[in-house]
């Protein structure tokens, strides 16, 4: 391989390799700094954890399938514990709705029996 070969493949690695940076990526750095989509002003960093988790409790209860759920919820920083006792479709959809509100970075569940639908 020649020299200019060589410089344009390195190149062309290093940013490849600078692209992919979870790290710096648009969306992590717009959400953590901007207003959250909803509109309001207050940016998503500073939704605290005890906001967070009534939140996700107050969805789970307005949800015809997860209302007589029996889940636990816990926020730590913006991401989401939950553990509880149901079915794999409402574990499901309980991941998707603490997902969806604000200032929830991750959800994880830290313990899950599943039952028979």
């Amino acid at each position: 391989m020649n020299r200019s070969t060589f410089a344009f493949a390195l190149v062309a690695a290093l940013s490849a390799a600078g692209c992919a940076n979870p790290g710096s990526s648009a969306d992590e750095s717009s959400a953590t700094g901007s207003a959250n989509s909803s509109g309001s002003s207050r940016s998503i960093s500073q939704v605290s954890d005890s906001e967070i988790t009534s939140t996700i409790r107050n969805a789970f209860g307005q949800d015809d399938l997860l209302s007589k759920s029996n889940i636990s919820v816990n926020s730590d920083q913006g991401v989401v514990s939950l553990s509880g006792r149901l079915s794999a479709r409402a574990a499901n959809r309980a991941v998707s709705v603490a997902r969806a509100a604000p200032g929830v970075r991750r959800v994880i569940w830290a313990s899950i029996e599943y039952i028979p639908e």
